[in-house]
């Protein structure tokens, strides 16, 4: 232990120190040297054959002319399709690409598309390894001929644009190249970067990203675990020097580093996350999550080295009587200011925290949380322990001055200050979320508000004019029914993004069409130009739908003028279905995308026009609430807001029950229990276990089974709930894919490549809200309702080789699996489509994205509820399992405590009135107790007989010894004086001198048996040490040639009998004096100059907590070892007279206190030192 306690205060810090200083002087090693970079791209040359050595074994396998599926076991980052012949026969995973077809063969383009390249960039891959660059994918591919006729094209997955485009934080190279994200890839012409080679050949450059940091944050994380060190080194240099001098310098230390971070926080707001303001920024002081963190660290440090020291300030304020009540007065003001600033402090950061960061703190919205939230928790407990800390440093003042006791350490305290805290953080958390919520529910109506598209008019203005100068279109429109084609002409070459969220149509109006001509007439008196002299116009009907209309003019000699008008209708609720919410990449330009959760209405004059969700709105609103009402009804909340006179938008979602919150409580509560647990962890000892052997022994037995019965239950509960919800989805995901199927085999009878089928596939897929995508039967994309995914190549243009499989081979109904792209996974739909003779002739896919019900979150707060009953549960169980194991064992601890506690004589009665397995040994106990009692009396009276008995001889004893010569001396005297011998005078004297000597003696032996029967019959009291042992110096101060002093400490009390302890304390100082004049004595008898005699007396506190040592030293002849063992016992003495009871009866008295005494030599004067150890009064 001793070893331990110098190792962590003396040579830790020096170990952490010099760790700190190593961390940060490695950290200032350059690793962007073009050494390394070479080093790098060798390594990544390695890996990479390795991974293009596994390719080649996996496309061997493919080479099987009965190959019908996918390979099993190839990796996500490998492709390999196999060729017959030229044509694609099998595929496993996909190269990005539209076209496929690697076959020499002239192909012709449509007329109205141009999407489709003519040749495919498969056709170049050689049998020689080379990079290829597929726009959002790059890859190393490799041809492999194996037989006649087959061809294999493989390749791995080098370089993933989506994923670094995503997730900045990622530089998107295959990990299986391990190249750190400090370094990207790039095409071999880069004229920097080291090449990554391939026999030889150099594929890609690796090169170091200048633009991602600067080079002084490449090591920052060395630098951060370096402060950190310095920090930790700082306190634990505090913990083994705890002095005010020392904290000073430790707090002055500590804030440096504090500033050194937060200035270096400040510079890396564009490096790292944590110190960007889009998590987190209010003002300048507190720009990002990292600098909150940083200031709620600190103060918590301070509060730690506080209470570190929280002793010394409490001596200071204790020291001396003199302004005692004005310090006390002003150290519970500045304890309250800082419990006040603290709440405060803590109460207006997480307010701010809350309301200006995307950071969600509310438990009960489970998706959203992140790993900044557990951070947050973490940070501002450490802030809220420190009134923890703060209580329990006033402790000792409020005990002396109120004589309340407590610790805030005992599992109790913590427990209710968790739950305490717990309450405070749902409420605020569940207050201000609300109140962000109204904000951002505030946002969305006023953009719901604004039915224009600014997106969609930036582009229309961009394509405007080449429609209007088309001259293919100017020879359609003379064409008559030519509406189709001139609807393809500028849906694919003109508006193709923008059919992703609108129904395009095309009108034609001849002169001789009245009607018509009236009809377009309107539209230009009615309809707002986008910009000022533009073809296109906004409008709204009298139902409040929105819509964009172009109008165009064409002339030609034979037929006049030509009127075109293009109209664009938006689509709803196009956000709920398919790709666009599985990757968010596909919304309209200034549109805007409302959580599933919520529903929402637009009124205009109280009539419902648009809407979506669940919720059903009324068609016709009666209510007239104010602007930013909120209500509740129907287990909703409702926010309605104003936009105009007589329009209103109303949003609206499930209203949360108090199980949610009592269950985000109930976590709150049981983490803050573990995190305060760790924070105020000490060390435990065995022998507490050893105590409670068997008690502990069986609540383990007890906790391990009821852990094990309710795991094992909620287990089986949270599968099953998982299940169920998988089985439901599982039903609505078929009924859904039969409905699709059963719709698109009705249209499959037109021509797909016309734009009436697709017009009639775009309505089955709003009427569905799904995206819809047709394969040819060899698993070739054939038409889509979201042609970007292909178009952007996100998808490849192959069905899922599984899909494909299990549809052509194993011929399946349906098939329902699981896909990713990329990090996103989603469930997608496969179905056959047959015509009316029996033959496949397309194959039918759509993502499952329907999220009207929200399974996921439904299973998670079902599995977050029964995890929560089952904690609770537990802890229930756990406690009332403790509480009748100790109820069962309390009679055995009875047993021991009493007897412990007292003595045989003052055993007493266990009153237990269950009739159980204990009541039998309780019985035997009690009836132990009775005998032992009767036993204890006669012993005890045989004892005092005993004894009484050998303190008469001993009496007699002692008397008996100076009764002997007085009584030679009488009779000698006698003799003298019958004799009449003249000499009998002289000797009178000499005699009375020697009777009265043995007379004093006899006196001595009474008081000192006075003493010893005395010795149990005097009751304690308060004692101050110092003035006891003052007042008794006074007796000796007339001592020639001695020198006593006194060194001591005020406000030293114990409880003792206080003329016993007296005694003992004169008898150590008198002994001391006569060991000093016995020297003396020696010394002038050898004929020596004596020397000055010295005896110090010293009251101080001892090595052994809660004690204080009175040390009596002196410069005598000491003790021999050979009598030391003996001082203690009666009758001992080295003295030429002396009864050899006093240093026996300063024993008893001095254990009667519960003390100790003990002898050694003097280190300071050479002679004898007693040590008096006394524990210290505790109010």
């Amino acid at each position: 232990m001793m070893r331990n306690s110098v190792f962590i205060k003396r040579r830790l810090p020096l170990l952490i120190l010099f760790i700190a200083f190593s961390l940060f002087m490695l950290s200032m090693v350059g690793n962007s040297s073009e050494n390394e970079t070479v080093e790098i791209a060798r390594k990544a040359s390695a890996r990479l054959h390795k991974r293009l050595a596994k390719l080649e074994t996996f496309a061997m396998e493919a080479t099987s002319e009965d190959d019908e599926g996918c390979l099993e076991g190839l990796p996500d980052d490998m492709v390999i399709y196999r060729y017959e012949n030229d044509s694609l026969k099998s595929w496993s995973n996909q190269f990005p690409i539209i076209n496929d077809d690697i076959s020499p063969r002239l192909t012709v383009q449509r007329l109205t598309s141009y999407s489709n390249r003519v040749s495919s960039p498969l056709s170049d891959v050689t049998e020689t390894v080379s990079y290829m660059n597929l726009g959002p994918k790059w890859y190393v591919v490799k041809s492999f001929n194996p037989q006649p006729n087959v061809r294999i094209i493989a390749g791995v997955e080098v370089k993933n644009n989506l994923i670094e485009e995503l997730n900045s934080s990622e530089n998107g190279t295959n990990p299986h190249l391990k190249i750190s994200g400090r370094y990207v890839v790039e095409p071999v012409n880069s004229s920097s970067g080291a090449p990554v080679l391939i026999d030889g050949v150099p594929l890609f450059n690796v090169l170091y990203d200048t633009g991602q940091m600067s080079h002084f944050f490449d090591n920052s994380l060395l630098r951060w675990t370096a402060l950190g060190l310095l920090a930790l080194a700082t306190l634990l240099f505090l913990f083994g020097h705890r002095s005010v001098k020392v904290y000073l310098m430790v707090v002055g230390s500590l804030t440096a580093l504090f500033i050194v971070a937060f200035a270096w926080g400040g510079q890396m707001i564009n490096s790292y996350e944590l110190f960007s303001p889009t998590i987190y920024a209010d003002g300048q002081f507190l720009f990002s999550l990292g600098a909150l963190i940083l200031i709620n660290s600190y103060i918590t440090i301070l509060y730690v080295c506080t209470y570190m020291i929280r002793q010394n300030i409490a001596d200071i304020i204790r020291g001396g009587k003199k302004f005692r009540r004005r310090r006390l007065v002003a150290y519970a003001i500045i304890c309250a200011l800082a419990a006040a600033a603290t709440l405060v402090y803590t109460h207006m950061t997480l307010k701010s925290l809350i309301l200006n960061s995307n950071i969600t703190l509310e438990l009960y919205r489970g998706n959203d949380l992140v790993h900044y939230t557990v951070l947050v928790y973490i940070s501002y407990t450490g802030i809220l322990f420190c009134l923890v800390l703060l209580l329990q440093s006033i402790q000792p003042i409020v005990r002396e001055t109120l004589g309340i006791r407590y610790n805030m350490f005992k599992i109790r305290n913590l427990a209710v200050f968790a739950l305490l805290c717990a309450i405070y953080f749902t409420v605020i958390a569940g207050v201000l979320g609300f109140r962000k919520e109204q904000d951002r529910v505030t946002v969305w109506a006023n953009r719901l508000a604004v039915e224009r598209d600014l997106g969609l008019e930036i582009q229309l203005r961009s394509v405007e004019e080449p429609i209007a100068s088309d001259q293919l279109i100017a020879t359609l429109i003379r064409i008559d029914n030519a509406q189709n084609m001139i609807l393809n002409r500028i849906s694919d070459y003109y508006l193709s993004r923008t059919r992703q969220g609108y129904n395009i149509s095309v009108s034609i109006f001849r002169d001789n069409d009245r009607n018509g001509l009236a009809y377009f007439n309107n539209i230009l008196r009615t309809g707002t130009p986008i910009a000022s002299g533009s073809n296109f116009l906004f409008m709204t009907d009298a139902n409040g739908r929105s819509r964009y209309v172009g109008t165009f003019v064409y002339y030609s000699k034979e037929d006049g003028l030509m009127r075109l008008l293009v109209e664009l209708e938006p689509e709803s609720n196009r956000e709920d279905r398919g790709y666009y919410s599985i990757l968010g990449q596909f919304s309209n330009p200034g549109g805007i995308n409302i959580p599933a959760l919520y529903s929402y209405a637009k009124y205009t004059s109280g009539n419902l026009i648009s809407y979506k969700g669940n919720y059903p709105y009324p068609t016709i609103s009666s209510e007239a609430e104010g602007n930013g009402d909120i209500t509740r009804s129907n287990g909703h909340v409702h926010f309605r807001h104003m936009v105009g006179d007589e329009e209103m938008i109303i949003i609206s979602r499930p209203q949360r029950g108090a199980m949610v919150y009592f269950t985000s409580l109930s976590y709150l509560f049981l983490f803050l229990c573990a995190l305060l647990y760790v924070f105020s962890k000490k060390e435990k000892k065995n022998k507490g276990f050893r105590r409670n052997y068997f008690r502990t022994r069986i609540n383990t037995i007890l906790f391990i089974s009821s852990f094990m019965i309710l795991t094992s239950m909620t287990t089986i509960s949270v599968l099953f709930v998982y299940k169920r919800n998988e089985a439901n989805m599982h039903d609505l995901m078929s009924t859904k894919i039969n409905t699709i199927q059963a719709l698109v085999s009705n249209l499959m009878r037109q021509d797909i490549r016309g734009q009436e089928f697709a017009s009639v596939l775009e309505t089955i897929a709003a009427t569905t809200k799904s995206d819809i995508t047709l394969f040819t039967p060899d698993g070739k994309v054939s038409v889509s309702t979201t042609p970007e995914v292909f178009e952007k190549m996100i998808l490849g243009s192959r069905i899922d080789q599984d899909a494909f499989h299990n549809i052509c081979h194993e011929n399946q109904r349906y098939f329902i699996q699981r896909e990713k792209i990329d990090d996103y996974s989603y469930w997608s739909m496969y179905a056959p489509v047959f015509n009316d003779e029996g033959d496949m002739i397309a194959i039918i896919s759509s993502p499952y994205t329907d999220r009207n019900y929200d399974f996921r979150r439904e299973a998670f707060f079902h599995a977050a509820l029964i995890v929560n009953l089952f904690i609770l549960l537990l802890i229930a169980s756990l406690l009332f399992s403790t509480r009748e194991v100790n109820s069962m064992f309390s009679p055995l601890l009875e047993m021991g405590k009493k007897m412990n506690v007292a003595d045989v004589h003052n055993l007493e009665y266990i009153i237990y009135k269950r009739d159980d397995e204990i009541s039998s040994l309780v019985e035997a106990y009690n009836r132990m107790v009775r005998d032992l009692s009767d036993s204890t009396k006669q012993l005890a009276q045989a004892e005092r007989d005993k004894a009484w008995s050998q303190m008469a001889r001993q009496v007699a004893h002692e008397i008996k010894n100076p009764l002997t010569p007085i009584k030679l001396q009488l009779q000698r005297l006698i003799r003298l004086k019958m004799n009449n011998n003249p000499k009998w005078e002289e000797k009178f004297d000499e005699v009375s001198a020697v009777i009265l000597e043995h007379i004093d003696i006899l006196t001595e032996t009474a008081n000192e048996f006075s003493t010893f029967a005395k010795l149990y019959s005097e009751d304690p009291v308060l004692i101050d040490l110092d003035k006891t042992l003052k007042d008794q110096l006074v007796i000796f101060d007339n001592k020639d040639n001695i020198s006593i002093r006194y060194i001591g400490m005020e406000e030293a009390y114990v409880m003792a009998p206080k003329p016993q302890l007296i005694r003992v304390f004169v008898n150590l100082i008198t002994n001391a004096v006569q060991a000093v004049e016995i020297s003396q004595k020696e010394a002038v008898e050898r004929g020596e100059q004596p020397g000055e005699g010295k005896v110090r007396i010293y009251l101080r506190n001892s090595i052994k907590d809660g004690y204080y040592d009175i040390v009596v030293d002196d410069n005598g002849p000491g003790v021999s070892e050979e009598n030391q063992d003996k001082l203690f016992t009666p009758n001992f003495t080295t003295k030429s007279s002396g009864t050899g009871l006093g240093l026996a009866i300063c024993r008893n008295i001095i254990e009667k206190c519960e003390g100790e005494i003990s002898y050694q030599r003097s280190f300071t004067l050479g002679g004898a030192s007693f040590t008096v150890t006394l524990p210290k009064y505790q109010a």
